[in-house]
């Protein structure tokens, strides 16, 4: 799938997301679009896949800080294999 139709899907099931958890997937978001060494098409897969990931979370009542932990960029980092830069 294309990286402009999974932003378009990423900011559509962002809508779905209750305030708490919106605002901390947000924080990852801004994480790995901003300091990741990866191309657009892969972070957006992650970042897809970590919505996903909190979106059932959500589902069970659970939240994000529940699910990620209270450092919300330890998740992405771990799944993007720590190459970032700052």
């Amino acid at each position: 799938m294309d990286a402009s139709v999974l932003i378009e899907q990423n900011n559509q099931k962002r809508k779905l997301l209750n305030e708490e958890n919106k605002k901390v997937y947000e924080e990852m978001l801004l994480y790995v679009r901003l300091f990741f060494n990866k191309s657009e098409q892969e972070s957006e897969e992650i970042l897809m896949e970590l919505l996903d990931h909190l979106l059932d979370a959500q589902g069970e009542g659970k939240s994000a800080k529940e699910v990620f932990g209270d450092d919300p960029s330890n998740m992405p980092t771990k799944l993007l294999g720590g190459n970032y830069q700052k």
